[in-house]
């Protein structure tokens, strides 16, 4: 009875195992899309006010120097509306886990519970043909396309607000006097040795209108070998 019972037990665990490895021995995945039809559903214009801003940088002097502007636009925006058919094209690759199956440092896993998944892999790659058929697909989708573009309003300097941040900590955070900002180098390697970059944010009132990732790592290194 206990030998019946054991065998039925190392029966259901073997099921257990074979159903896992064939659920989940490959994975299909989309690998590429084709616009295979296109149709117009609505086109209309809209007028709106878009404020913008700008910020260029260089290096004087070892000094980090920032030039910044800020305006409003009116703006022509084209809003098209398309619904398009997709033709999805499918692949198939091995999970993670059947891979590490192969070089797995168990023995039991790599040889007895690898059995299981082999015997399941080659079950369910029969499937595999079925399951990566082309299939097609409809998609509504919305264009956008700036078709005029007029400045109606330069923002002043101190209607701006400039922040600059190091490594995740704000160091300047001014409403500027001046479109031009001037940092030297030797404030940034003293607080922030390490960092290899500044994020330089630019607001109009609560709206950001520009940002900038500025590299510094090797303007201070030249500084270091002055």
């Amino acid at each position: 009875m206990n030998k019946f019972r054991s065998f039925r037990y190392f029966y259901f665990a073997a099921l257990v195992l074979i159903q896992s490895s064939f659920l989940n021995c490959f994975t299909v995945f989309p690998y590429k899309q084709e616009t295979i039809d296109s149709r117009l559903l609505d086109k209309k214009e809209e007028v709106i006010i878009s404020n913008k801003g700008r910020i260029d940088f260089e290096f004087q002097n070892f000094e980090l120097v920032l030039k910044i502007e800020g305006a409003s636009f009116q703006e022509t925006v084209e809003k098209r509306k398309t619904l398009e058919t997709k033709k999805v094209f499918y692949d198939y690759k091995k999970t993670d886990g059947y891979r590490q199956l192969d070089s797995d440092d168990k023995p039991w896993n790599r040889y007895i519970l690898g059995m299981f998944a082999d015997i399941g892999a080659l079950f369910e790659w029969t499937t595999i043909p079925f399951r990566t058929i082309s299939r097609k697909k409809e998609q509504e989708t919305l264009f956008e396309n700036i078709i005029k573009s007029e400045k109606i309003k330069t923002f002043d300097p101190k209607d701006l607000q400039l922040i600059l941040r190091a490594e995740n900590t704000e160091f300047f955070n001014k409403n500027p006097n001046s479109d031009t900002i001037r940092i030297p180098l030797t404030e940034i390697r003293k607080f922030f040795p390490k960092t290899n970059s500044i994020e330089a944010l630019l607001y109009y009132e609560k709206e950001r209108i520009e940002y900038q990732n500025i590299p510094v790592a090797e303007e201070i290194r030249k500084m270091k070998l002055r």
